[in-house]
């Protein structure tokens, strides 16, 4: 998906939560710029926000909303060992351990 924009089409989305369906896991969704019925178009269980507690994030899409949230508003709503999968390098691999989050970036 791009950026700041609805547009769904190219969206690798639809491959990750296939495969995270495969390991049996979970996936629920939250993006600022779709709607409840477009997010569960992934097969995913649409979030109406992120008051939420999450064993792992994936940061798919780098919308202006997601940019602006710092490390530790990510942990909020993370359970004890977070897990974030950084997909567009939005944060700084040392800065995310030094957290204590379990990182990836791609």
């Amino acid at each position: 998906m791009k950026e700041n924009v609805p547009d769904t089409r190219e969206s690798p989305v639809r491959e990750m939560v296939k495969e995270l369906k495969e390991f049996g896991v979970n996936a629920y969704g939250y993006d600022p710029l779709l709607s409840r019925e477009e997010i569960e178009k992934f097969g995913i269980r649409a979030l109406d926000n992120l008051d939420v507690k999450m064993d792992g994030v994936i940061l798919a899409v780098a919308h202006e909303e997601f940019k602006k949230m710092e490390l530790d508003e990510i942990k909020k709503f993370m359970n004890d060992k977070p897990v974030l999968i950084d997909v567009r390098a939005m944060f700084d691999e040392a800065a995310a351990k030094g957290k204590e989050f379990y990182y990836r970036g791609l």
